[in-house]
């Protein structure tokens, strides 16, 4: 909802979804969003196992995301309202800041690990990148993300 400048870029959540598959195959991942999600979901998804990832966006209820979300043995959001779910559930959860302040809400969590950049031109609390080159999110590598990520999946 607030714009595309939250939304770390499709080809990195496919790269850390690549990682998580090749550590285990047997791998379930549901993309999450609303329809407005869809495409980017979709773009996530198109060079990974059909069998391994499921673009769910805009197709559940947020009653079945929660559900989803609260069996999830880990999530990776960017800053959204389903991030806050996933830490009120107390899920692993790994945030992903850019251009908003990741001190203002962070996912208030016992699991939880958030990442930002901190650039200078950030957090700019924009819904459009004002320099145009959204290196607050580009710039966030899907290897840090995977730094992160991996401790929460082996607890």
């Amino acid at each position: 909802e607030f714009g595309a400048a939250k939304r770390w870029p499709a080809a990195h959540f496919a790269s850390l979804a690549q990682a998580v598959l090749a550590r285990d195959p047997s791998t379930q991942i549901a993309l999450l969003g609303s329809p407005k999600d869809r495409d980017a979901c979709a773009e996530v998804a198109a060079g990974l196992p059909a069998g391994a990832v499921f673009n769910l966006a805009g197709a559940t209820s947020l009653a079945e995301a929660i559900a989803l979300i609260a069996r999830a043995a880990a999530v990776v959001a960017n800053d959204s309202g389903l991030l806050h779910i996933a830490s009120a559930l107390n899920r692993p959860v790994l945030a992903l800041y850019g251009p908003t302040d990741p001190d203002h809400a962070p996912p208030f969590s016992d699991l939880a690990a958030s990442i930002s950049l901190r650039l200078d031109c950030s957090p700019c609390k924009q819904r459009e990148c004002p320099l145009g080159h959204h290196d607050c999110m580009v710039k966030l590598a899907p290897e840090l993300a995977w730094q992160r990520l991996q401790p929460m999946l082996a607890a």
